[in-house]
């Protein structure tokens, strides 16, 4: 009774991942499927500028040998920086390896720049980069400035204290 069961028809059936990859889908129905690989890149490094480091999956070796899973966070620091062509400060998400490279390139906007989008593997950074080169644009063409991205703390102005007569 019903459909009898064919070689393919059980692979169908019980193949996961294996069969789907055999045929021709989608992309969203394979993620679906797919296990997880090592070295994933978390949703917080699109939040930030970690520039392309990941966390790292491994063992811990002790001197007998013994091994246990670990693993290896990047060093993200929460720092203020200043950016020339905004002229204020941005508080960013960002890893002590991209501080020493932006440190090389000359300041935040030099790194954002001159660094290739897919060494940053950031969605802030990728805006970043789109809005500095805009403003540098805008600047060198004498146009009105872009306002001040989201993550900007425009600058303080001082306080002007009144003299209290008696």
């Amino acid at each position: 009774p019903g459909i009898p069961r064919t070689a393919s028809m059980s692979s169908f059936m019980s193949g996961g991942a294996s069969f789907l990859r055999r045929m021709v889908v989608p992309s969203e129905v394979m993620s679906m499927f797919e296990r997880g690989t090592r070295g994933q890149r978390p949703v917080r490094a699109d939040k930030g500028i970690w520039g392309g480091k990941r966390i790292g999956h491994g063992n811990q070796v002790s001197w007998a040998d013994n091994k246990h899973r670990r693993t290896w966070r990047p060093n993200v620091q929460s720092k203020r920086l200043w950016s020339d062509s905004f002229q204020c400060m941005l508080k960013l998400s960002i890893t002590t390896n991209v501080l020493k490279n932006i440190d090389k390139e000359g300041g935040l906007d030099n790194y954002l720049v001159n660094t290739s989008g897919a060494k940053m593997d950031s969605a802030l950074a990728s805006d970043l980069k789109k809005l500095v080169i805009e403003q540098r644009r805008r600047l060198a063409a004498g146009e009105e400035s872009l306002p001040l991205p989201k993550i900007a703390r425009p600058p303080r102005e001082k306080p002007v204290y009144e003299e209290v007569l008696p």
